[in-house]
């Protein structure tokens, strides 16, 4: 079978949970003799690379671990290329890149900027599955956050959005061209039952089914046992840091507990927030407990978890997943979450293999990070009781099934 993956942005410049998401799943199928072919678009690329196929629209291919790639970017890019859902100025590219590939499935990981793939699929009458891996398709930012970060609940078919959000009127027609996508897809899939479940609650009803994100344990180092009971307790924070991440929340409460004995570890870059960048700087220098290790490559967890006691996923807007909860556990590190990630309540018990913290409350995750510099033996109680995650071939027999029934 011949898939065509569609994703915002992909690797090597981008690597969050979604883009981990293609490339796992895209190597599983690899294994299982299928084709695959990820679309992406260049949002950062310089056009050096790049040649024009149609129009002021560019491509380049290249190989990221074997997998073959194909990115798109116009020669300008649109101011408005993150927000609208449909790109009519990106089909013409599109359907000559299908034409000549005669995909089988096409599935989009992510709508953002590619989302116009549905339609130049559904005039091939190719079947295409979405994925929704956040809410972008209800909430222009993605996450349900104000523009002062505070928690927003529903975007009242697009009300709340110019209410609140001081969003612009085509919000309308974006909703509308969101709802489209959604309802005229062949299949839905969704890795977290959260998720699912605020898409049901704002009206969209179409049956979603819910498959657990697989881990590659192919590429996991199994972490030898080790006794905590005295020593640094190295805290991990690993992603984009950014605040509606909880990167500020996180590091506010660590330098509030008064202990000796506990680092916290910054794995990630920061894009577009300066005032993070600025919130980073100033705790460096004011606490020299907190270390910022920068971005860094997915080849390197295995040493990043071997060097970790425990991982903090501190979102403080919603996280429709959470897919650095699953990698932790399934090298046998414990994670704090807070309580509005989507795979906290998949795979965290509170208390018993991680703890739950409110993210309404950050006192509580200053509390557990107290606790735990008390007592740290209670990091070997946590381990002990972690249930490793599904793994990534369970995933992709899973998903291989939805292909085959509609091909």
């Amino acid at each position: 079978m011949k898939i065509l993956y569609v994703v915002h942005d992909f690797f090597p410049r981008f690597y969050g949970g979604t883009e981990r998401y293609v490339y796992n799943l895209s190597k599983q199928m690899q294994r299982m003799g299928h084709f695959v072919t990820v679309l992406t678009y260049g949002i950062e690329d310089s056009l050096d690379n790049y040649t024009r196929i149609i129009e002021d629209i560019h491509s380049r291919s290249y190989f990221y671990y074997g997998i073959p790639v194909i990115s798109i970017r116009h020669g300008m890019i649109p101011a408005d290329i993150g927000y609208m859902i449909e790109n009519k100025s990106l089909e013409g590219a599109i359907e000559k890149i299908i034409k000549e590939k005669s995909f089988d499935i096409i599935h989009i990981a992510h709508p953002m900027r590619m989302s116009s793939c549905y339609r130049v699929a559904k005039r091939f009458g190719i079947p295409t599955v979405l994925t929704l891996t956040d809410f972008w398709l209800l909430c222009p930012r993605g996450r349900f956050y104000k523009p002062d970060y505070s928690l927003c609940n529903s975007p009242e078919n697009g009300q709340k959005c110019i209410k609140e959000c001081a969003v612009n009127v085509n919000v309308f027609e974006r909703y509308k061209e969101a709802k489209r996508l959604f309802d005229e897809v062949d299949a839905l899939i969704s890795p977290s039952r959260f998720l699912i479940e605020i898409f049901q609650i704002n009206g969209w009803d179409k049956n979603i089914v819910h498959i657990n994100h697989g881990v590659d344990y192919k590429n996991i180092k199994p972490l030898s046992p080790v006794s905590k009971q005295q020593g640094d307790i190295i805290f991990a924070y690993t992603g984009v840091v950014a605040r509606f991440k909880g990167a500020d929340l996180l590091i506010n409460s660590f330098t509030e507990v008064n202990a000796d004995n506990i680092i916290l570890k910054i794995y990630g870059n920061i894009l577009w927030d300066m005032q993070m960048n600025n919130i980073l700087n100033s705790a460096v220098k004011k606490d020299k407990r907190i270390i910022i290790k920068g971005k860094y490559e997915h080849s390197e967890l295995p040493f990043i978890m071997s060097d970790t006691d425990i991982v903090v996923v501190p979102s403080t807007t919603l996280e429709s997943y959470g897919l650095v909860v699953v990698e932790s556990m399934s090298y046998g590190v414990p994670v704090i979450a807070s309580d509005i990630v989507g795979s906290a309540y998949e795979f965290i018990t509170d208390g018993v293999n991680g703890f739950l913290f409110e993210a309404s409350k950050p006192e509580s995750l200053r509390n557990i990070i107290e606790k735990i510099s008390q007592a740290p033996s209670i990091i070997n109680d946590l381990k002990a009781n972690i249930t490793p995650p599904p793994r990534i071939e369970e995933e992709a027999f899973q998903v291989e099934c939805i292909y085959k029934q509609l091909s």
